[in-house]
């Protein structure tokens, strides 16, 4: 691949997004370099992750303090299954939203990983 970028994010994390898509916004023509997927640590493992599985526990702890409070409800158990399902779900959907928002960007995605070869080539 021989292309000149202006500039080239090493990284689909929420830095390397917004720099991208604001110096493509200026007219530079621009790139990220992701080898996995989009959003980067808090969206994919970190912060998005763990805050749905945080409401969810918390919602746990309120049905189970409900009655003290004179609500009646049927707790019927917790599905794990389901809980996952609808957190990657999500996950995806903003992995999908990156994915939308560098192409109306006009940001070009290479998947793989990079490395400098000297001061001019990734």
């Amino acid at each position: 691949m021989n292309t000149h970028y202006d500039l080239i994010a090493i990284g689909g994390g929420s830095g390397g997004l917004a720099a991208t898509k604001q110096a493509a916004s200026l007219g530079a023509r621009c790139a990220v370099i992701e080898g996995d997927r989009l959003g980067g640590a808090c969206v994919n493992v970190g912060c998005v992750p763990k805050k749905v599985m945080w409401y969810a526990a918390s919602l746990g702890h309120s049905l189970a303090d409900a009655t003290d409070y004179g609500f009646a409800i049927d707790n019927n158990g917790f599905d794990w299954h389901k809980m996952k399902q609808g957190r990657d779900s999500y996950v995806q959907r903003l992995n999908q939203i990156h994915l939308n928002n560098l192409g109306k960007a006009q940001v070009d995605l290479i998947t793989g990983y990079a490395r400098f070869v000297d001061a001019h080539t990734v």
